[in-house]
């Protein structure tokens, strides 16, 4: 398939990455067109611009921070849409909420295309191993011309029949992650104010039945006080925020997620937006008066 991939970040490179290595022909385009260059030399066709990426392409993926990147992706002279060919399919990897896959829908459609919301499940190792899981939502003809592509990056693809459906899943997702990454920092200060050795409280943990791949990765962060990022504190608070964001929208009360996002909001003020999610158990143990 002919694809133009816009955004080549932590998840982006390694997923452009796969679609090249899996016999697509890929043109890529990056805000900083530094990103790209290791992609051009191993055979990436590159643009520059967004619409000098998606022109004459049959699938045009996205995959960018949130849903004001992907407003500033799509409009303008040479954005997206200026270039976008009518029957193409758009495909939205991105966590930009709700209302962005309407709004985005709506603008596509204009186009004589099509799009799918398709947020990302799993880490950056998961996209370099093209294991990811993919949430794809819209029309059963979209997903079904996309889906050579989604295999080529994924181990799992889950169906929805439509885009803002798709969006709103991912943000389930995310509501329950941050919910069990902010209490499992807490849990963890309060364990090491009292004396117990983090090592004992992971294995302890993992031993019940509360144990989860997610404390046995972010544990061994924690353990090694390791917090470059994987999921950024600043991508984990927007995505709590348009949790908020979709709550209002259907009516739904969420004390916890507002919980979880003040929590992070506070970790981004103490300067650790840009470092992993884990980081907000650093945060629990200064505030702790914990020495590691």
């Amino acid at each position: 398939m002919k694809i133009g991939f816009l955004g080549l970040g932590t998840m982006g490179a390694p997923m452009a990455n796969n679609l090249r290595k899996s016999g697509h022909a890929v043109t890529v385009w990056n805000r900083t067109p530094a990103r790209a260059e290791a992609l051009v030399k191993k055979g990436a066709k590159p643009a520059a611009s967004p619409r000098e990426a998606v022109t004459g392409q049959e699938v045009v993926i996205l995959c960018v921070a949130d849903e004001k990147a992907v407003d500033s992706v799509l409009e303008g002279p040479d954005g997206v849409l200026a270039g976008l060919d009518r029957g193409a399919i758009v495909v939205d990897t991105s966590t930009a909420g709700v209302q962005s896959a309407r709004s985005v829908e709506e603008r596509v459609r204009a186009k004589g295309a099509s799009f799918l919301a398709a947020p990302l499940l799993g880490s950056k190792a998961a996209a370099e191993k093209a294991q990811l899981t993919i949430v794809v939502g819209g029309a059963a003809d979209g997903r079904e011309k996309a889906r050579p592509a989604l295999r080529a990056v994924s181990a799992r693809i889950i169906e929805l029949d439509s885009a803002p459906k798709a969006a709103l899943m991912k943000l389930v997702v995310n509501a329950v992650g941050g919910a069990m990454m902010t209490a499992f920092g807490e849990a963890m200060a309060l364990a090491v104010s009292g004396g117990l050795e983090v090592e004992k409280v992971i294995e302890t943990i993992q031993a019940s039945s509360f144990h989860s791949p997610l404390f046995l990765m972010k544990g061994e962060q924690i353990l090694n006080k390791d917090w470059a990022p994987r999921f950024a504190v600043a991508l984990a608070e927007k995505d709590q925020r348009l949790v908020q964001e979709a709550a209002a929208s259907y009516g739904a009360k969420m004390p916890v997620n507002t919980a979880v996002r003040h929590l992070l909001a506070e970790a981004i003020q103490s300067g650790r937006g840009d470092k992993d999610m884990c980081s907000v158990t650093d945060l629990f143990f200064e505030w702790a008066g914990v020495k590691r």
